[in-house]
């Protein structure tokens, strides 16, 4: 560790980009894709929840042929991420699910997070200002309160990251994280994915080989 007044330890490392190898017509007939998707109510229980917004009951929607080039361009991405960043160069990723997600007016999602994987993401493809920015949570406790003056990097264990069309975030998937309430007369559509490494993982009596 460098010597330096301020140290970041264990930091969770979150990316996001806008994805301009895609054009306005792609985007659009990307969304018509979501939009004829069949959907069911997230959360599950009884009665059913109106609040809370849908996923597409395809969990494999990235493997469909009309949403193939995203899905590649998204790999590409996530392979530079992992490897420039990360440095996670010795194993390759691969997809385990991908499904749309669609939050109406006057609706948001419940905080959660992912098992059975490494890294998550999202794709959104209809979003504006108001119909809901990403939150993620770290759940980290503390003991005591304090009143901030300002958030910061150093006092923050949660954001809300304001979405963007063309925009993809990829973040560790023990984030706990959710759809902000939509204030905006659009319904919101963004594809959700998770990775997961495949090939020789750990070492000895802890070595795991996953198989693509």
């Amino acid at each position: 560790m460098k010597i330096r007044e301020i140290n970041l330890l264990f930091a969770e490392i979150v990316f996001t980009k806008i994805l301009n190898q895609l054009s306005n017509d792609e985007l659009n007939k990307i969304n018509d894709v979501l939009k004829n998707l069949d959907y069911h109510k997230t959360g599950g229980g009884t009665p059913v929840k109106n609040y809370l917004s849908s996923i597409s009951k395809n969990l494999y929607i990235l493997d469909l042929p009309e949403l193939k080039k995203l899905a590649d361009i998204i790999k590409d991405e996530f392979n530079n991420f992992k490897n420039n960043t990360l440095k996670y160069t010795y194993n390759d990723f691969v997809y385990t699910t991908s499904w749309a997600t669609k939050c109406e007016p006057g609706q948001e999602s419940y905080l959660h997070n992912h098992s059975n994987c490494f890294y998550s993401g999202v794709f959104y493809t209809d979003v504006n200002s108001d119909s809901g920015k990403l939150h993620l949570s770290s759940m980290k406790k503390n003991n005591l309160l304090l009143k901030k003056s300002e958030e910061t990097d150093y006092n923050s264990d949660s954001i809300n990251v304001t979405t963007l069309k063309k925009m993809v975030i990829f973040f560790p998937s023990n984030l706990h994280h959710k759809i902000n309430f939509n204030n905006s007369n659009i319904t919101r559509y963004s594809i959700a994915f998770n990775f997961i490494p495949t090939g020789d993982l750990g070492l000895n009596d802890s070595r795991l080989v996953l198989k693509q």
